[in-house]
């Protein structure tokens, strides 16, 4: 995430929120996310192919003779790095996980994240969340009823283009996002008492809450 929000491109997000609500009633709020949560199929299968390899290599080498202790550890070494290069690797990782798994995984963090952050709240139910996986390079559209309602199927067509310029970064993304003023500000016009509910900022992961009471 370091590299994908830059202080720039957490200002032009910020700007492209801007130039939708300034055009439409949308209350529109971006969440970026370094990551999904892990799904460890991917690791434990490199990691078992690995330890297969190893494996069968110390077992039936012609040519090298193995003590006991390397034949029982090279092989669980080898599983542990199989699992580290998929971790290391992004791109490996994604062609590892099924886009099934992926998109419910994605779906999930989005919609819990859409109460999260409040945008459910909205007088008009005019609320719309952003939000972008970085490492799976997945971003999802969460809209609420008035959204859902006056945009409808578009929804998926705005994801697929978001998510075509996440690769380039965020300040393209950006771009992307500010590009929807046009079709938002046609589907929900911004009326003249509208007022600014949501604050117009970037969020990113929350700190991991601890718990502070006592057992008893």
């Amino acid at each position: 995430m370091a590299t994908f929000m830059t202080e720039a491109g957490d200002a032009a997000l910020r700007g492209a929120v801007q130039a939708i609500e300034q055009q439409s009633s949308a209350e529109v709020v971006i969440a970026v996310r370094p990551r999904l949560r892990r799904w460890l199929v991917p690791h434990v299968a490199l990691g078992a192919v690995f330890l297969i390899a190893v494996l069968a290599f110390v077992l039936f080498s012609d040519e090298l003779e193995f003590e006991l202790w390397a034949i029982a550890l090279a092989p669980v070494l080898a599983g542990l790095a199989g699992a580290l290069v998929v971790e290391a690797i992004a791109p490996l990782e994604r062609a590892l996980m099924p886009a099934g798994v992926r998109d419910a995984i994605l779906r999930e963090s989005a919609r819990a994240a859409f109460y999260e952050l409040g945008v459910h709240g909205t007088t008009g139910r005019t609320g719309m969340l952003v939000f972008v996986a970085v490492r799976e390079r997945r971003i999802a559209l969460i809209g609420d009823l008035a959204v859902v309602t006056r945009i409808g199927d578009g929804l998926a067509g705005h994801e697929a283009a978001l998510t075509a310029a996440l690769p380039s970064g965020s300040e393209a993304l950006a771009g992307a996002i500010g590009k929807l003023a046009g079709p938002f500000g046609a589907a929900l016009p911004r009326a003249a008492d509208d007022v600014n509910e949501l604050p117009d900022m970037v969020h990113g992961p929350r700190p991991a809450r601890r718990f502070r009471g006592s057992v008893r």
